[in-house]
């Protein structure tokens, strides 16, 4: 299997979900339902970002995700172009995580706390990226801070729903991250990537636990040996 560095257009493709081809699967009516698309929407308002309740909610936002150590999910994610599939994600932070496509998807994402590997089975090839290029800091940064880390684009409230915007400071040209809360108790609940390319990919939650032991090899990153055939 090919192990290469990922290149500045490829560092653009990973950006969309940590990556648009990996786009995990279609959100069916009811989750569509329960949590409203994050372009703007019928009675969603924007809050004022210095106002003192906004600035309550950001601080409870930046220590529900510092107060997550270990997090098991299904995921549902649609990509770009309306495809969509599904599969299990893994968080142990800091740095840690694991997407895992269901069959017969090839593609599984590894994040082993310094770096990124998107494995392509089918291509027996894998792109790496350094995890600080990628958009995945707002889950597995060490110390989350929204306002030094990022920043805040927008956040709006619907009922018994908080959605916070976020653009990297140290790399923009990732793009925009909406986070979607349940709110009451807080919950995240998806995630949506606006790239520079203006594509959205969503990511929604279900089914999930915290605070789980998940086995080390989870975020380990192995490289198969590449089988030649004899002359």
């Amino acid at each position: 299997m090919g192990l290469r560095t990922t290149s500045a257009s490829a560092r653009s493709w990973l950006a969309a979900a940590f990556s648009r081809r990996g786009a995990l699967a279609a959100a069916t009516a009811v989750t569509l339902l329960a949590f409203p698309p994050l372009v703007p929407s019928a009675g969603a308002v924007t809050r004022l970002l210095t106002d003192p309740e906004a600035v309550g909610d950001i601080n409870r936002i930046q220590d529900y995700l510092n107060g997550i150590h270990t997090m098991e999910s299904r995921f549902i994610q649609i990509n770009p172009d309306g495809s969509a599939w599904d599969g299990n994600l893994y968080v142990k932070r800091p740095g840690r995580f694991r997407f895992e496509y269901d069959p017969p998807i090839p593609y599984l994402l590894v994040a082993n706390g310094s770096w990124l590997f998107h494995v392509d089975r089918a291509l027996k090839e894998t792109n790496v990226i350094p995890l600080v290029k990628t958009p995945a800091q707002f889950l597995v940064q060490a110390n989350i801070s929204l306002k030094k880390d990022f920043k805040i684009t927008k956040l709006e409230e619907l009922p018994g729903i908080l959605q916070v915007s976020l653009v990297t400071r140290d790399n923009p040209d990732m793009g925009e991250v909406t986070l979607t809360f349940s709110d009451k108790p807080l919950e995240l609940r998806k995630w949506t990537v606006r790239d520079v390319q203006n594509s959205i990919t969503q990511v929604t939650l279900q089914n999930t636990r915290y605070g789980v032991n998940l086995n080390a090899d989870l975020f380990k990153y192995v490289e198969q040996p590449v089988t030649e055939k004899a002359e």
